[in-house]
């Protein structure tokens, strides 16, 4: 199943920066440290005051900046600022997965894919409650899916979601997830 999931993976990337509409721009980093039994870093968003991904489950990663040229260098700057991960020297890049925007709609989110190719302690910040290595073979499995209800604007609400013990993967994360899954 893990070189399946890979090979589909490896197929939906592409090594060309994604073109943006003309809104902010964020990426987040897919690392993934084992071809043969593939697993994937997830943290868990540390509770912050004014974050609207507050304690969510998420991809290390965050909003370009000013000396980032490229999606890549976000993501490569933010996960070591995140997970202390230093994805530029421990890693290789496998490419782009597709252009994800948020929910409201005002910013982009560029999936950045890396293959750990040596091992790396995560250090977390700040930022970062918790983190987990997650097999993508358990993220694909029917077993984990599952369904996220939340209070938004007092409206209740139920989103799609993905579980894996105490780790619950929707909004953002999810549709990145289900995207890079499927091959799409």
């Amino acid at each position: 199943m893990g070189s399946e999931l890979m090979t589909r993976i490896s197929r939906s990337l592409v090594l060309q920066e994604p073109a943006t509409r003309g809104q902010r721009l964020a990426a987040v980093s897919i690392i993934i440290n084992d071809r043969e039994r593939p697993s994937v870093l997830l943290i868990r968003r540390a509770e912050r005051s004014g974050d609207p991904w507050s304690g969510q489950i998420a991809f290390p990663g965050g909003k370009m900046q000013d000396g980032d040229r490229t999606a890549k260098d976000t993501a490569v700057r933010e996960t070591l600022e995140e997970v202390g991960l230093d994805l530029a020297s421990s890693s290789d890049f496998l490419g782009y997965g597709r252009l994800t925007a948020t929910h409201t709609g005002t910013m982009d989110v560029v999936p950045t894919v890396f293959h750990l190719k040596k091992g790396g302690t995560v250090v977390p910040n700040e930022e970062v409650a918790s983190f987990r290595w997650v097999g993508l073979g358990d993220l694909a499995s029917p077993g984990a899916r599952s369904r996220f209800m939340t209070t938004f604007q007092g409206n209740q609400m139920e989103f799609p979601a993905l579980k894996v013990g105490d780790y619950t993967v929707w909004g953002l994360t999810h549709r990145i997830l289900t995207s890079l899954l499927s091959g799409n």
